[in-house]
């Protein structure tokens, strides 16, 4: 006996093909529309997951493979929850932030800076300045920077280098002139040393440094490779000092001023191709030649005294230069240390 038997009957076969096709196909449930922002498509993912019957899977371990795409959103979502003063907080951060890069940068920037010591020298009335009359004077200054230069002939140089206050440089060399008084209580020494603060390339061996000192030029360069100086030179005091000039006797009332002009000589053996791309930054440094023991706490109650009795101290600020020099305004057109001096008693 079989167990399955066809149905010979073409009527019954019609009528349930007919039946078939007449009954309702049943709807399809719409997918919902896909929300491209990512609290939608976390609860999509766990709709998927309940219709899946996939309870045991934990929404929040799939979800953190999202979470790269999603770090913007959690924390513009994290800023829209904080009040006004976590607000400020966060600008204040980053304000300073941003300055503290500034002022980084400002203390890396140019390739010529010259600077003052401020507790030996500048608290105690010496300053320097761009100009002669000593407005603005300070303990910091720069020279602008001279970018793409190429090399040139010491007889390329300009003959009134000496002649032009502040930043005066050209197409291919760097020139400054400032001015360091002593406009303080006492006479004192300083000591300046000029030294390469960084270099690349090699662009050191073939530089030239002319210090003009009171009108009188010296040139200075790298010794050549057989340790003997480059023509017309002062060989450098070494690796990383060009030189070291000291002023033992710098009284009050005293001006010294200084012109460094800087360039790559074309005729030096080491100005080749590989030094192309390299640069150089030099660095002024004045600090008193004499040792002073004293605690910065001595110091500060000494300044105290001074504002005290109106002796013109520096400052709260530390950017106004003391003018102990009562007598009248040391520039360098009255200083002391020329002939005739104001004083009664310059250089003869």
């Amino acid at each position: 006996m079989a167990l399955f038997k066809r149905n010979d009957n073409k009527d019954q076969a019609a009528e349930d093909v007919a039946e078939r096709q007449s009954e309702p196909k049943p709807k399809r449930k719409p997918k919902p529309k896909r929300d491209l922002r990512g609290v939608v498509r976390i609860e999509e993912l766990e709709q998927a997951l309940a219709d899946q019957d996939l309870d045991d899977i934990d929404p929040d371990a799939v979800v953190s493979m999202y979470m790269p795409k999603r770090r913007m959103e959690r924390i513009g979502a994290a800023l829209l929850r904080m009040d006004k003063l976590q607000k400020a907080l966060v600008v204040l951060a980053l304000a300073f932030g941003v300055l503290f890069a500034l002022s980084f940068m400002q203390e890396n920037m140019g390739n010529f800076t010259i600077n003052l010591n401020r507790l030996e020298l500048f608290r105690r009335g010496v300053a320097i300045a761009d100009n002669g009359d000593f407005n603005n004077a300070t303990a910091r200054l720069a020279a602008d920077a001279v970018d793409n230069g190429t090399n040139i002939a010491a007889e390329d140089l300009p003959d009134n280098l000496d002649d032009v206050d502040g930043s005066h440089n050209g197409k291919n060399y760097v020139a400054y002139t400032f001015y360091i008084r002593n406009a303080g209580k006492i006479d004192l020494g300083y000591s300046a040393k000029l030294k390469v603060v960084s270099a690349s390339k090699g662009v050191e061996k073939a530089a030239r440094v002319r210090v003009y000192r009171n009108g009188k030029p010296t040139t200075y360069a790298a010794a050549a490779a057989d340790g003997n100086p480059e023509p017309n030179t002062e060989p450098f005091a070494s690796k990383d000092v060009v030189t070291t000039i000291s002023h033992a006797n710098f009284r009050v009332g005293d001006v010294d001023k200084y012109t460094v002009v800087i360039w790559l000589d074309g005729d030096d053996p080491e100005c080749v191709d590989k030094i192309i791309g390299g640069a150089v930054e030099f660095g002024f440094d004045f600090d008193s030649s004499e040792t002073d023991d004293s605690s910065l706490f001595v110091k500060f109650v000494q300044d105290i005294a001074d504002t005290l009795t109106g002796n013109d101290p520096i400052s709260a600020s530390g950017n106004e230069a003391p003018d102990y020099y009562k007598e009248h305004n040391v520039t360098w057109s009255n200083r002391r240390n020329q002939k005739n001096s104001p004083a009664g008693d310059g250089d003869k």
